[in-house]
């Protein structure tokens, strides 16, 4: 009675195994077919999988009730067997079963099992489609980032192999030989003890040895003093008895032949896994395989779209009276938006220094960096070489021993570890410039974020040509064409004669700027016909202000210069107070809108002999130290 009992028993389980690879079989292909774009796979994916669950369920049913049955028509012996099987109702237990096998005496293993309440025999199951379907709002995913959407599948179709195995944990790791890392990227785990490090060196594990060789694994006997050294990512002991694991390529590339990842399986039951369950993780690793081509094309097509509305912005942004600040920030903000940075600086070559320098440089947080101005080493940096040969240069900051902008930036800490990008502007076979770009994460930039800095930096070099030609074409105008006030090269050179004549008069001169405060914020508020606007708004309060014989003129993009003949300092300050009060009163109107706006005014006195560029130095001097005093106010040098 006791071998027909084991002989019964043994029976059961063999059935139950290829029940529960039958239903894992259906339900992946359900999970294939509903995410599938296919048509024709959706419906034939879906409909083989419930038939085949179907199946499994079905022949279940059918076994149990035999197997009530002939324990019902059997002795106390069963009977009493019966109760320890179906006599609880609706509970999950633990439940050890002996099964004897050619290798040894008994086989033992933890299976949860669920035992229902008041089974009939023969009862078929009411299955409907929906049984295989989540709610539309759990599973609408079309909003949602690439990554992020291809995390929220692969956790879903981890749950279902650690159903379908019974495992203790299952989990996705990538693999990444040339930093000798295994990046968890997903898990479902019984255990509190799994280790929280998201990186895990690639060492001698069983994982490692999978990730670097591209060799399935199966292990169903783990001591307990060996389990530390087979496993790397628990923190202590879990009493882990079996594991499998597989490789996983990327199928989009034929020649790759190296895993891209590793599927990890592991169970607390000894030889808990074999041929069955490896037909379920190859199918599975299939299938997350062509999850990621589909992931990776729709985060292409992703890149593509920031791109051409990166591109679409800055083009917009430059094509109305393009500066070179306003191109260099509208590139800036661009790159913010499509790359992951820690740093964006702009180099150009810089006219008053007569060398190359930093003309913009933005940096997160408050690290020491290169400033705006500072000349750049151009013979012997990074920098200075790609804007030489007019190429693309990328460096392993932690491995360069290379100046990379200029001797300053030693103590930069943006620039000793991650990767570091130069790419070059060049329009008509004139290089006018790099912009570089820094991540303190090694390999941050793929050659899809190289090539989308090489399209902003060939979008923004025809503009840079214009305005090099606006302004050498501006030095032979005498009137600036927006405001009717002279020009920067006329008004100096009237400077110069109004010095020479003050000089033999022994007469006084006062030279006085007048700024657009906060001019950028305007232009952002309401357009390039706003800023205009209040140019053209502070030149007529200039011009109606100013004597016949006093001179008006444009000096640079937000700034009026005035020489005021035979008039000292401090009347000129006088008069200074009255053009900023009459201003900071006014109103300015465009395109049914109206704003106020103020002026910074900065005064110096010309002394017996003096110079125009000592003149403008002091003007300019005493115009920045009053906007560093907070702007609308008049102050002498």
């Amino acid at each position: 009675m006791q071998a027909n009992q084991q002989e019964i028993v043994h029976s059961n389980m063999k059935s139950l195994l290829e029940e529960v690879v039958l239903a894992g079989v259906g339900v992946l292909l359900v999970f294939l077919g509903v995410f599938s774009k296919v048509p024709l796979t959706n419906i034939t994916a879906v409909g083989i999988g419930a038939f085949l669950f179907y199946i499994a369920y079905f022949n279940y049913r059918n076994r149990t009730g035999d197997f009530k049955q002939h324990i019902g028509d059997g002795s106390e012996e069963e009977s009493s067997e019966a109760e320890r099987y179906g006599g609880r109702g609706h509970e999950i237990e633990e439940q050890i079963v002996e099964i004897p096998t050619p290798e040894r005496e008994h086989f033992q293993f933890n299976r949860t099992e669920f035992v229902p309440q008041q089974q009939q025999p023969h009862a078929r199951a009411k299955i409907s489609a929906a049984d295989f379907f989540e709610e539309k709002q759990n599973i609408s995913m079309s909003y949602a980032e690439p990554q992020s959407e291809f995390t929220n599948l692969l956790l879903k179709v981890l749950a279902i192999v650690k159903e379908v195995c019974f495992a203790h944990s299952v989990t996705f790791f990538w693999v990444k030989t040339e930093t000798r890392q295994l990046i968890v990227e997903g898990k479902i785990s019984d255990s509190d003890a799994f280790t929280q490090d998201r990186k895990i060196s690639l060492g001698l594990d069983v994982v490692s040895k999978i990730g670097l060789n591209g060799q399935p694994q199966i292990v169903n006997n783990i001591l307990p003093e060996t389990e530390r050294d087979v496993l790397c990512y628990y923190k202590n002991l879990q009493g882990v008895k079996s594991f499998v694991g597989v490789p996983i390529f990327y199928a989009g590339d034929s020649s790759a032949q190296s895993p891209i990842a590793v599927l990890a399986v592991d169970s607390k039951a000894e030889d808990a896994y074999g041929d069955e369950t490896f037909a379920i993780l190859s199918h599975t690793a299939t299938l997350i395989s062509s999850l990621l081509i589909s992931y990776t094309e729709k985060y292409d097509l992703s890149a593509d779209v920031k791109l051409v509305e990166a591109d679409t912005h800055l083009k917009k942004k430059i094509s109305i009276q393009p500066s070179i600040t306003l191109i260099i920030n509208s590139l800036a903000e661009e790159l913010e938006n499509i790359i992951s940075w820690d740093s964006i600086s702009v180099v150009l070559f810089d006219d008053a220094q007569r060398a190359w320098a930093v003309a913009s440089a933005r940096v997160r947080g408050n690290d020491r960096f290169v400033s705006p101005k500072q000349l750049i080493d151009f013979e012997g940096g990074i920098v200075g070489h790609s804007i030489k040969t007019n190429s693309v240069q990328t460096i392993n900051l932690a491995q360069n021993s290379k100046i990379i902008f200029n001797e300053n930036e030693r103590s930069s800490e943006v620039l000793k570890q991650g990767t570091l990008v130069s790419v070059p502007f060049s329009s008509g076979g004139k290089c006018f410039g790099a912009v570089v770009v820094s991540n303190r994460k090694a390999n941050s930039f793929s050659k899809k974020d190289i090539s989308s800095i090489q399209s902003l930096s060939t979008t923004i070099a025809p503009a840079f040509e214009i305005a090099e030609l606006n302004m050498i074409l501006s030095e032979h105008i005498a009137i600036d064409e927006q405001t009717g006030t002279l020009s920067k090269k006329y008004f100096v050179t009237r400077l110069n004669e109004e010095l020479h004549r003050a000089s033999d008069r022994e007469e006084d001169l006062s030279l006085v700027f007048v700024s657009v405060s906060n001019l950028h914020d305007i232009e952002q508020r309401y357009g390039a016909e706003g800023k205009e606007a209040a140019l053209i708004h502070v030149a007529r309060h200039l011009r109606a202000s100013v004597r016949l014989y006093d001179v008006v003129g444009r000096f640079d993009a937000s700034t009026f210069g005035v020489i005021l003949g035979d008039t000292i300092a401090n009347d000129a300050f006088m008069w200074a107070e009255k053009l900023r009060t009459a201003i900071a009163g006014s109103i300015v109107s465009v395109d049914k809108r109206s704003f106020s706006l103020s002026v910074t005014i900065g005064i110096s006195g010309a002394s017996a002999k003096m110079l125009s560029d000592e003149l403008i130095k002091n003007v300019t001097h005493v115009l920045e130290q009053a906007k560093k005093a907070g702007g609308n106010i008049a102050r002498v040098f």
